[in-house]
């Protein structure tokens, strides 16, 4: 394998691998959220119960983001990702013919960490596989593929269950990814068959570039495209408390500029812990309304069909739009203020899906939508923006661990309380930890990030 600079056909062979890479896997990571009436009619469970084929996958990938990431230099970045798309295109295929629902959350557990291999490992392939000037655009390119492929996750199989059933829904879209996932397989087959040599010549020591490698960075989401450096560059000195952590943080270091604070396993420092926990209290909110919207739907006085839900999915969309303009928000504003403003639009949103219209429940949860990428955007590019004494990737890889967490714990405790208190019950859960995220916000305006020189 050559190790100069790689030629047009093979950058865009490779951008184009990552970007349907990330719509195979992410294709099927939320499939069963839309369908979680019929498969709990199907199997005579409760709705927490089913709600766990949400949960399980979340968190496996959870668990297995970073050892992924630790463990591709070994095997080869190519074939990590190659093993994951076919295999959780197989494991997919397997859903609709698991006899129980402990199976069932097996294979949905199994799935998650096939889909883990690919968010830990597409970014570092590319930083590897492009020339620099090539890898912005890829990356872009990269995160078009997780938010399409995130969309249709719910809105294909939705669709797809309308005419073959909550069964041939998910093989529908179980036997589109795995064409992807071929798809994927042959655009990557130069480096998935490399010797050893030449494979170990392509996968360089990334831990020398720890500090800028975007292995795990919140662009791995399918549904979030961070403002990355545009919103971490937009933070101004205007925004004096932002730069009021960094420096507490580093009053330590006997006042030698220059010094730099030891790293720590779990970096917490400069309000680190406060941007962990607005992801996950976010998530908690975001995953949890929409795992439940369906149930919702489909009960009186509507009784929807899984179609029909589907298309409750496309309000996702608001979020593409929200995370294009909030570069733009982040040159005028502060990201507490847009986080704050965020938390309040989210609010409003929750309030009004408790009336019972399609009209204003539609309204509803596109505004908190809005709220919660106002939110969630602004915290993922703080994870990964560089800091005095902090591994910015690591810091991003614990915030999208957290994520996914928040995201299991959601749809979980959505069901519970959906189960005993109906909607109201999930409105709750919502304001409850938007008001967590409104406090976190005001009493610790010093989280955020720092104008890079």
């Amino acid at each position: 394998m050559s190790t100069g600079e790689p030629s047009p056909t093979s950058t865009r062979r490779t951008v184009a691998a990552v970007f349907l890479a990330g719509v195979s896997v992410f294709l099927v990571l939320y499939e069963t959220q839309g369908l979680l009436p019929a498969i709990r009619d199907a199997y005579g469970i409760d709705g927490p119960t089913a709600s766990l084929t949400v949960s399980a996958t979340n968190v496996a990938m959870a668990c297995f983001l970073i050892p992924f990431s630790m463990l591709a230099p070994r095997v080869g970045h190519a074939r990590q990702i190659g093993a994951g798309v076919i295999v959780a295109a197989i494991l997919a295929l397997v859903l609709p013919f698991t006899p129980t629902p402990e199976l069932l959350i097996v294979v949905r557990f199994l799935q998650g960490v096939a889909i883990a291999s690919v968010p830990a490992t597409a970014m570092a392939y590319l930083s590897l596989r492009l020339p620099s000037a090539a890898l912005p655009g890829a990356i872009g390119v990269y995160i078009a593929g997780n938010t399409i492929g995130g969309l249709c996750s719910r809105l294909l199989t939705g669709l797809a269950s309308e005419f073959l059933g909550w069964h041939g829904g998910l093989a529908f879209t179980a036997a589109v990814s795995l064409i992807f996932g071929l798809i994927v397989v042959w655009l990557l087959r130069h480096d998935l068959f490399s010797t050893a040599r030449s494979r170990a010549v392509l996968d360089t020591d990334v831990s020398d570039q720890s500090d800028t490698d975007p292995t795990l960075t919140e662009a791995a989401d399918p549904d979030a495209v961070t403002a990355g450096d545009d919103a971490a560059d937009a933070s101004t000195d205007s925004d004096g408390a932002d730069d009021e952590t960094e420096t507490g943080d580093n009053a330590d270091d006997g006042g030698a500029g220059s010094a730099q604070p030891p790293r720590r396993a779990i970096p917490l420092r400069g309000g680190l812990w406060r941007i962990y926990l607005t992801g996950f209290l976010c998530m908690i909110v975001f995953g949890g309304s929409f795992t439940m919207l369906g149930t919702r739907l489909q009960q009186d006085p509507w009784h929807l069909s899984e179609g029909a839900v589907a298309l409750f999915f496309l309000i996702y969309l608001v979020g593409t739009v929200v995370t294009t303009y909030y570069g733009r928000l982040a040159t005028k504003f502060s990201r507490t203020r847009i986080t704050l403003a965020g938390m309040v639009i989210a609010l409003a949103g929750a309030g009004l899906t408790l009336v019972d219209s399609l009209v204003v429940i539609i309204i509803g949860m596109s505004l908190l939508t809005a709220g919660f990428f106002l939110g969630h955007t602004g915290a993922s590019a703080a994870a990964s923006a560089a800091r005095p004494g902090v591994d910015s990737t690591r810091s991003a890889a614990i915030y999208l661990t957290v994520y996914y967490l928040g995201t299991s714990l959601g749809a979980w405790l959505s069901a519970v309380l959906f189960a005993d208190f109906a909607w109201p019950g999930v409105v709750a859960m919502c304001v409850s930890s938007l008001i967590v995220v409104f406090v976190l916000t005001l009493t610790g305006a010093p989280l955020g990030f720092r104008k890079r020189s």
